[in-house]
């Protein structure tokens, strides 16, 4: 009777739990229609689906990159789908921020959403990786971030009401081989996302932390490689187009609008098909030494050294292929295609 009496009351908590849960999200929940958001890292990839999305829901978008022409192609896309403003600005730069904020609210009035998707990634082995290369991520990665947010702090501060999404990934959960000044710069940015929320909460202002698996956006292209780089690139986008391990952009983007929408305080995508980010939570232990046995599996230090090139400077015969077509056809939608200089 005591077992029966514990696990019916355990029952009754949980259902507790999860009922107050729903009611807390509905009392969070707002209307996407005459909001205005502020997308960083908009011109292309998760930045710019996230972008239509918005622009489909009525809510008045301001897209910003560092590239002009990006901006300019994105800008005339979204334009078809509602009320858009782009602004050339580098993240990295806390000047160039919070100049393109006040040129937001001087044409909108307010910036009720931001959503930081701005970043960088590295990809080769750590004998590859400089000092330059860990402060060009934390720069963009973490710092990006934090510059955003304290530049639109005081319109939501003063309005009671903001919300604040960090594009955070599940690298910044468990580091992965061959990407360590991202995954050191994305753990920094979980952990300044997560301290953010506790802290604004009582502003009426709630942060999301979101932490994607791969997810096909065409990204790989404008990644920097290093060492071997183009094995590292084959490596990096066939994973990066893989059903089984990355997940479509657009179902990326809607679960992180759902997540904002409910004021989620930390989400991880994927999709059914994603099981090792499930398998990683639940076996911690087990998936480190897994990516200690992965690393051991990746290209050695050489190639080009510690010099970068571009993703599209560092095609195979493995990459563009079969394998990574997903990623190649999310590359075109998306903006992806131009070249850029290496930052």
């Amino acid at each position: 009777m005591r077992v029966s009496n514990a696990l019916a009351l355990a029952a009754t908590g949980v259902a507790a739990f999860y009922a107050a849960r729903a009611a807390l999200r509905r009392t969070r929940h707002f209307d996407w229609q005459g909001k205005t958001a502020l997308v960083t890292g908009g011109s292309r990839g998760l930045g710019l689906v996230l972008a239509r999305k918005l622009a489909d829901q009525g809510v008045n978008v301001v897209i910003v990159a560092r590239t002009q022409a990006d901006l300019d192609a994105a800008e005339a896309e979204l334009r078809q789908r509602g009320e858009v403003m782009s602004i050339v600005c580098d993240v990295q730069d806390p000047e160039e921020v919070e100049l393109a904020v006040a040129q937001a609210q001087q044409r909108f009035g307010s910036i009720d959403l931001l959503f930081n998707v701005a970043g960088v990634i590295h990809v080769g082995p750590l004998d590859a990786m400089t000092l330059d290369d860990f402060h060009d991520a934390m720069a963009t990665n973490c710092w990006g971030t934090l510059h955003a947010a304290l530049a639109v702090l005081p319109g939501m501060r003063s309005r009671g009401w903001g919300r604040i999404v960090n594009i955070a990934s599940v690298g910044g959960l468990r580091a992965v081989p061959h990407m360590l000044p991202y995954a050191a710069s994305k753990f920094a940015q979980v952990g300044l996302s997560k301290g953010l929320r506790a802290e604004l909460a009582a502003d009426g202002i709630l942060v999301s932390t979101v932490c994607p698996s791969l997810m096909r956006t065409g990204s790989p292209r404008n990644a920097i490689f290093k060492g071997q780089h183009r094995k590292e690139y084959a490596w990096f986008s066939i994973g990066d187009s893989l059903p089984v391990l990355s997940m479509n952009a657009e179902t990326a983007a809607d679960q992180i609008l759902a997540a904002c929408q409910g004021g989620v305080g930390e989400v991880v995508l994927r999709e059914n098909a994603n099981v090792g980010v499930l398998l990683q939570s639940l076996f911690p232990t087990l998936t480190q030494e897994a990516l200690s046995a992965a690393a051991r599996l990746l290209p050695e230090m050489g190639g080009i050294g510690r010099h970068s090139a571009r993703g599209y400077d560092s095609q195979s015969e493995w990459s563009p292929s079969w394998l990574t077509q997903l990623n190649e056809q999310a590359a075109v939608r998306n903006n992806q295609m131009r070249q850029h200089a290496i930052r």
